[in-house]
């Protein structure tokens, strides 16, 4: 047994000795690609041709190819690192963009949103304002109608005064010029109209008036006897108011003469 490990421990050290050796080799040839130099990498080639053919006459060639590739990687370190990070960068730069496009999209439909939303509000505010609009010129016109009918209904109370007042007025003056013709009628018989005072009490009036109240006096007892009141009249009654007449006529006369 102990015949057996030595052998294996004689036949292990060559193989640890020759794999340093391959990897140490590849790791001296790879040198020369690591900075894609084409003049180192040309030089490379004859060394790195060389290894191949020594590594395919050997009975272990695989074991030896492993080891010399494992030791040209070594060199490829930093240039792996540094083109792992360019391609962490460029993801990153892709990502960042992509993340800048939706935030600008996101932007832009905020700011398509935001016209909307301002648009809306926009025609709500005109469309209240076209309502209160209306409910103004509603509430102007329901005014203006019912500051009509007050108007109306003044001018109609008013007229109906008017003609209150003119029929009370009518009566008063008829009732005053049939008292006047009265008293007149009962005692123009008695009284002498060629004295001026009998004459001022045949035109229904006392003596101090003035000349133009007494024509006034006049002209009123005159349309008492005017024809078209005595038409339907018998003769004996005719001819008694057309006595009366005569009377007045010459009071007036009376009184004009005496005032002039």
């Amino acid at each position: 047994m102990e015949a057996t490990l030595q052998k294996g421990t004689t036949t292990m050290t060559p193989l640890l000795f020759g794999a340093a050796a391959y990897m140490l080799t590849g790791y001296l040839i790879g040198k020369l690609f690591v900075r894609f130099n084409p003049a180192l990498m040309l030089i490379g080639l004859f060394p790195l041709y060389g290894m191949w053919i020594g590594i395919s006459e050997l009975d272990n060639k695989y074991f030896a190819t492993v080891f010399f590739v494992i030791g040209m990687v070594l060199n490829f370190n930093r240039p792996l690192t540094y083109v792992r990070s360019r391609i962490s960068d460029v993801v990153g730069t892709i990502r960042l963009r992509k993340l800048s496009s939706d935030y600008a999209s996101n932007i832009e439909a905020q700011k398509q949103q935001a016209e909307r939303d301002l648009y809306e509000q926009k025609c709500k505010v005109e469309e209240e304002l076209k309502r209160q609009k209306k409910e103004a010129e509603r509430d102007l016109q329901r005014q203006r109608q019912e500051a009509e009918e007050a108007i109306k209904r003044e001018a109609e109370n008013l007229r109906k005064e008017q003609e209150r007042y003119r029929r009370e007025q009518s009566r008063n003056q008829n009732q005053t010029d049939s008292e006047q013709s009265s008293s007149a009628h009962s005692s123009s018989p008695h009284l002498n109209p060629l004295v001026f005072a009998d004459a001022c009490e045949i035109l229904g009036l006392s003596q101090g008036k003035s000349l133009k109240e007494y024509k006034a006096a006049y002209l009123r007892l005159m349309k008492l006897y005017h024809s078209d009141k005595l038409a339907g009249l018998s003769d004996e009654l005719r001819k008694q108011e057309e006595e009366k007449a005569k009377a007045l006529n010459v009071a007036w006369d009376t009184v004009k003469k005496k005032l002039k």
